[in-house]
């Protein structure tokens, strides 16, 4: 099915009644857990993310952008670039976390931070795109929504266009080019607030050449061609995903076939 489409010290803030849980700040930067003070991101506008384009010129630190997200009813999330990204979840004018995802980078689509049903369950995740990209997609960091604690929770990063797909199963993902008529699926699952990579599709259009020491077989599915990938970039992602793939129940050997054939897969390529 076709869906459209770091962590840090603990800030008190004033204003928290008895019962109340203590906002959290927290921050991401390359994966790494670090302690910084973040200023208050509030934004004077009410200027929806979505409309948002970032120039890529001047630096983002220079463009002092204030906008806005609505994760859930009664929730709003003012999201800021001074420094970027920052971002303040509130309920009713009191804020119950603030985080950061530190990046000066542009992304090629000059988006802002947006929100995405990634897994089709009505449960947005906060996508950041922390890298310029280019014509095989952009880096996004994912920050995936607990509404029950009320906060988001840094889950991964993922690559890519933002089409989503789902299997039948319920992974989802998205799809990144690695050429002009070939690319990457990558299906994931929740482990808990993590982001989990189970299969790795490669996909062509039939004219697309296959390297003759390729001896894996294509399966065709409408007008694209479909098989597992095999690269193991960087070194042990390969065994990685596949023990997550044998763990989800799944058997390597007949991966590609159950997955390659699914009705979503086809409409890659048009």
């Amino acid at each position: 099915m076709v869906l459209g489409g770091a962590l840090v010290a603990v800030a008190m803030l004033a204003g928290c009644g008895p019962g109340q849980r203590d906002p959290v700040a927290t921050t991401a930067a390359t994966g790494t857990t670090t302690t910084t003070a973040i200023a208050s991101p509030t934004a004077t506008s009410t200027q929806d993310c979505g409309k948002v384009y970032i120039d890529y010129k001047p630096p983002l630190a220079e463009q002092h952008i204030r906008c806005t997200l609505q994760p859930a009813a009664g929730l709003t999330l003012a999201v800021s670039s001074d420094p970027s990204w920052s971002f303040e979840l509130q309920r009713a004018g009191t804020t119950v976390q603030r985080f950061t995802e530190i990046t000066d980078k542009i992304g090629q689509s000059g988006v802002a931070p947006l929100l995405a049903d990634l897994d089709g369950t009505g449960i947005p995740s906060l996508l950041v795109v922390n890298g310029r990209g280019g014509t095989g997609g952009e880096p996004m960091a994912v920050w995936k929504f607990n509404p029950e604690e009320t906060e988001f929770v840094r889950a991964g990063e993922i690559f890519g266009f933002r089409h989503y797909y789902r299997s039948t199963e319920g992974l989802f993902g998205l799809y990144a080019h690695s050429g002009a008529g070939a690319g990457v699926v990558t299906l994931y699952r929740w482990d808990g607030d993590s982001l989990v990579a189970v299969v790795l599709l490669d996909v062509q259009t039939p004219d697309w050449t296959v390297q003759s020491t390729d001896k894996r077989v294509w399966l065709r599915n409408k007008n694209v061609m479909c098989t597992l990938n095999k690269d193991d970039y960087p070194a042990g992602s390969l065994a990685a995903w596949r023990a997550q793939l044998t763990a989800a129940g799944f058997d390597p050997a007949t991966a590609a076939e159950h997955f390659c054939m699914q009705p979503w897969v086809g409409t890659l390529y048009r």
